[in-house]
């Protein structure tokens, strides 16, 4: 196909014109009805206008449909005036008739406000004495002397079918709920009259499983037939059966339809995840790439025993764990572990294999404190700094007890950690080492008009004659993500020479070991940090400066070595991802000198 010369000239010229025709049409066809409201209050302009039904109107309204919405206005407007309690509210409307579409100017004149001169509120029937309404009589939401406020008083007139239902009282009903204005005194009285029935009780709960003995999920009941109907009972229920690790789906809830005598039969239906899981993710500890391979078999047997088996493997870790789980008498908050694990740790200052069995005791009291019984047995070779390499076995009894508490949001704004952990190993059981070690950490996150500060501490006492006796994975070392940042993951120590008198395990002889000073772990740990960061509105990117301080040390006074720097965060829904570069303060050992900025990547929650 062949065009002209003119053809193409049209053509471009009308490409050319285009764009400006869409610029010069552009606030025609975006036009809507402008609708101005001026006097009185913002809140009572706004509540106007979204009563409007005027204001649903496009500029395409033919005149006759914007005249008889016009005329609904006037009751609209006053209705939406009263709902704030502006009775004797005058105004003046006045339809515009610009070139584009039409337009409606408003002008208010609200008059004095009613206010509320009485509450009267009354709980009949078997709740009246129930601690539940009381927050109805102490926190109403309406005050003697507030303005009148009808949005306010069908809030508070919902509350008491919703607490209602909450707890069982299913024929509860109003014998009184009115308002009473005298425009005259512009005053209003409001009274609640409120009868609850009886409260109903749980006649049967019929459960609905496949994979479970059915004697076995009883053990989670926190309610029995009997017990007086409470919803909040049932969300809990609801969440430990979400919680185990056995169902995809837990459905909890009350039978409506077959009330009777007072009673109310309660159906719980659980549907069961697939029995096997297996997994693979990567991510950063210690500073450093890991990657992560996991195996469980989610329900063993009929009785709920599991079975897991996780490795991960960084540049500077490799770890592998077995784990043999037992739910007891109360099976959401009470279980034993069984477990088997190897470690291997290569860092700079010291390298470590260690073998671990043992078991815990774990038990949720119910005062929301977690505490963990264990004894675990471990054979480990290590080597610290230029001391000899020995090998030592362990019998090592535990007691631990920790709480986290907060808001629940993947970043929150309120809350803390506190964990507290008592250990040791008696000769007298056979280990080869005597000692006893107390190790605690706790944070604190506060959140402020702009921002928020965290809060980190670790604390930990060995009491041991000398530190060289012990293998490295049970003397403190400082520095890295989760410590000292601006140093590198467990550097900072106390320094010595120390050879020790232990079996070496290889070729080795003591003359061989430099004697150049190298960091070999403390008996003793203090590490505190203070960070502040801020979210941007509206996103998930998060700015933080922070200074770290801490060491470890043999016993004697603490010279701490200390870190700052700055961080962006990613909140993620597992948590903050982290990346700070920090600069570390102080040197190591007395004679060198301070390293530079230093990179630190690490993820998780931070309680």
């Amino acid at each position: 196909m062949e065009l002209h010369t003119s053809a193409v000239l049209r053509i471009c010229s009308l490409l050319f014109l285009l764009p400006l025709a869409l610029l010069v049409a552009g606030p025609v066809l975006a036009a809507e009805p402008e609708i101005e409201i001026e006097g009185g209050t913002k809140t009572l302009r706004e509540n106007i206008r979204q009563h409007l039904s005027l204001a649903d109107e496009s500029c395409k309204a033919p005149l006759w449909r914007i005249n008889s919405l016009l005329a609904d206005a006037e009751t609209e407007i006053a209705a939406a005036a009263q709902a704030l309690g502006y009775y004797q509210l005058e105004y003046e409307t006045k339809l515009l008739n610009n070139k584009n579409c039409w337009g409606l100017h408003i002008t208010l004149t609200p008059g004095e406000p009613v206010l509320v001169k009485e509450l009267r509120i009354e709980i009949l029937g078997e709740g009246r004495e129930d601690n539940i309404f009381h927050s109805l009589y102490s926190k109403p939401g309406i005050k003697v002397g507030n303005k009148l406020n009808h949005g306010r008083y069908e809030t508070l007139k919902a509350r008491f079918g919703t607490l209602a239902a909450t707890h069982g009282y299913f024929d509860g009903e109003f014998k009184l709920s009115r308002i009473t204005v005298s425009v005259a005194e512009k005053s209003a009285i409001i009274e609640l009259v409120y009868d609850t029935g009886a409260r109903y009780k749980i006649s049967q709960i019929n459960l609905t499983h496949d994979i479970l003995d059915e004697n076995f999920l009883q053990r989670y009941y926190n309610i029995q037939p009997g017990d007086y109907y409470d919803t909040d009972q049932l969300l809990e229920l609801k969440t430990v059966y979400s919680a185990s690790n056995y169902f995809s789906v837990a459905n909890v809830a009350p039978d409506l339809e077959a009330l009777k005598d007072n009673q109310v039969p309660i159906n719980i239906e659980l549907e069961a995840r697939k029995r096997h899981a297996y997994s693979i993710g990567a991510g950063v500890e210690a500073d450093e790439p890991r990657v992560k391979l996991g195996f469980e078999d989610r329900y063993l047997n009929r009785r709920g025993h599991s079975f897991s088996a996780d490795f991960s493997a960084s540049e500077i870790k490799k770890e592998a764990v077995a784990n043999y789980k037992i739910p007891f008498r109360r099976p959401a908050y009470e279980f034993l572990n069984i477990y088997t694990g190897y470690l291997k740790e290569e860092v700079d200052t010291f390298v470590s294999t260690k073998n671990t069995y043992g078991g815990n005791y774990t038990y949720f009291q119910d005062n929301k404190w977690l505490q963990t019984y264990a004894l675990e047995y471990t054979y480990e070779e290590s080597q610290v700094g230029n001391e000899l390499p020995k090998a030592i076995d362990l019998l090592i009894p535990s007691v631990s007890l920790s709480r986290t508490k907060t808001d629940g949001n993947v970043y929150p704004l309120r809350g803390w950690s506190l964990l507290g952990k008592l250990s040791g190993s008696p000769e007298s059981l056979g280990s080869d080492r005597s000692f006893l070690q107390f190790y605690s950490r706790a944070k604190y996150v506060w959140g402020l008009p702009v921002g928020r500060v965290l809060l980190r501490t670790e604390l930990g006492m060995t009491d041991i004659e000398d530190v060289a006796l012990l293998p490295a994975s049970v003397r403190y070392f400082a520095g890295g993500d989760a410590s000292v940042r601006g140093y590198d993951y467990k550097s900072i120590g106390p320094v010595g020479t120390r050879a020790g008198n232990e079996t070496v395990m290889g070729p080795l002889e003591a003359s061989e070991l430099s004697e150049q000073e190298e960091v070999i772990g403390g008996n003793n740990l203090l590490v505190a940090s203070v960070e502040y960061d801020y979210r941007f509105e509206e996103s998930n990117w998060v700015v933080a400066a922070f200074y770290d301080m801490g060491n470890a040390i043999d016993d004697g006074d603490f010279e701490f070595k200390r870190g700052v720097g700055l961080g962006v965060r990613w909140v993620s829904p597992i948590g903050p991802i982290r990346i700070d570069v920090a600069k570390a303060l102080d040197p190591i050992k007395k004679d060198d000198e301070t390293d530079g900025w230093r990179l630190h990547i690490s993820m998780g929650p931070d309680l």
